[in-house]
């Protein structure tokens, strides 16, 4: 990648859709340490689709080093220009996420999530299910739970336990536990992925936040249901929700559910 100065003006920084929302505080460190010493790290940006009306570059890494120069008053930036696609650009911002200890845990299942979207389509012959001997496969590839427990230091099972934390959060429910102090706690998040209904499990999250509570702290007496068809209906419900997960990660999600408090071993043993 060759590094040039290039107008910050010409470049979009995608601020929405990235992993960590810029952190003004630090953004601020950042930016009196370019006022020090000026810039000692590029960014890292792609170039933009080429159309009349689109950006010359998109940002993929340093988003709060864009947003220090932007502090200073500077009009410009050192930044390494990549020629990775869109994919293999959230690919490598999602890595870079992941690497960090201060990433929470509604982030890191994020990023995991997201990535193994990322890697299955560029990595298609890695995917469940492959014939990963067959002679368009790429054996030298590794699956995605291989793949990342190595980038991270951690268990497969690690991987597979926040993929199924997160593949149960609405997006609306992700939107508003971001930056607060429930993205931190893993029993919660659970409890919280735990409410099948989406609107019920939105409307409850937005409650606790607004009372200063957590979610289990909401969470009602047991409704008391009359006859065998009704119970048959909401387990069959249920199981057809977890049963659709890949067999590691409706396993570690289960165990999960139980370190929680949220079921019972005995239900899973009755539901298998």
């Amino acid at each position: 990648m060759n590094v040039k100065k290039i107008k910050l003006a010409d470049i979009d920084q995608r601020i929405d859709g990235r992993i960590r929302p810029v952190d003004e505080s630090h953004a601020a460190i950042i930016a009196q340490a370019f006022d020090e010493r000026g810039q000692e790290t590029a960014i890292v940006v792609r170039y933009g689709s080429g159309g009349e009306d689109a950006p010359k570059y998109i940002l993929v890494s340093g988003a709060h080093r864009l947003r220090a120069a932007e502090l200073v008053g500077w009009d410009s930036i050192d930044a390494s220009i990549t020629k990775l696609n869109a994919d293999e650009a959230r690919l490598q911002e999602i890595d870079e996420n992941l690497i960090r200890q201060e990433l929470d845990i509604l982030s890191r299942a994020r990023c995991l999530y997201e990535r193994k979207e990322l890697y299955l389509k560029l990595h298609p012959e890695t995917k469940h299910g492959v014939n990963r001997f067959s002679r368009d496969a790429t054996v030298a590839t590794l699956k995605f739970a291989t793949d990342a427990s190595i980038k991270m230091g951690v268990s497969e099972r690690t991987v597979h336990g926040y993929i199924a934390l997160y593949k149960n959060l609405q997006p609306e429910t992700v939107k508003i536990l971001q930056s607060t102090v429930l993205a931190d706690d893993r029993q919660e998040l659970l409890y919280v992925g735990s409410i099948q209904e989406p609107v019920l499990q939105v409307a409850t999250v937005k409650e606790a936040i607004f009372k200063g509570k957590k979610p289990s702290e909401l969470r009602e007496a047991p409704i008391q249901l009359s006859g065998e068809a009704l119970w048959l209906q909401v387990g069959k419900k249920e199981a057809s929700r977890v049963l659709k997960m890949e067999v590691p990660a409706r396993r570690v999600f289960l165990d999960e559910l139980v370190k929680a408090g949220v079921i019972s071993r005995d239900q899973i043993v009755e539901a298998a």
